[in-house]
C-alpha cells in the first residue's frame, strides 16, 4: 500500500517549504543588517528554528505544517497593530501561516494498492 498524495498539495507543501526557508534566512541574515540587540538575536534563534521546520516540511506528515504555522504566529502582532508596514519576514509568515492553516485542513492523502496485475 502506497501514499498516494495529489500534486497541488505536494507543490504547496514545497512552496511553503521555501517560504519557510526564506523566512529562516531572512532573519538570521538581520544580525548582519542592525546593532546587536536581544530582539536581533531572539529573531535569529526564530530563524534558525525555521530553517529545521524547512526541512521537516520536505515530509508528508502534518506535524510540521502546524508547528510552522504556530511559529508564524509570532509575526502577527506586529502586522495587526497597524504602527509600522512589517518586515518582509513578517509578511512572509502570514502567507505561511495561511497556507500551513490550508494544507493541514486539507483532506489527507489516501492509501492506493500498489500492486500490479
Amino acid at each position: 500500500m502506497a501514499l498516494a498524495v495529489p500534486p497541488v498539495k505536494t507543490a504547496l507543501r514545497q512552496f511553503t517549504m521555501l517560504l519557510t526557508l526564506t523566512m529562516g534566512v531572512l532573519l538570521i541574515a538581520g544580525l548582519w543588517q542592525s546593532e546587536l540587540s536581544l530582539t536581533g538575536l531572539q529573531d535569529a534563534g526564530r530563524g534558525t528554528l525555521f530553517l529545521l521546520l524547512a526541512l521537516g516540511l520536505m515530509g508528508t506528515r502534518r506535524l510540521s505544517l502546524i508547528i510552522t504555522g504556530l511559529l508564524c504566529c509570532a509575526a502577527l502582532p506586529p502586522l495587526l497593530s497597524g504602527d509600522s508596514p512589517g518586515q518582509m519576514s513578517d509578511w512572509l509568515a502570514l502567507l505561511t501561516l495561511m497556507l500551513c492553516a490550508g494544507l493541514s485542513l486539507a483532506p489527507s492523502s489516501r492509501r492506493t494498492n500498489a500492486t500490479s496485475h
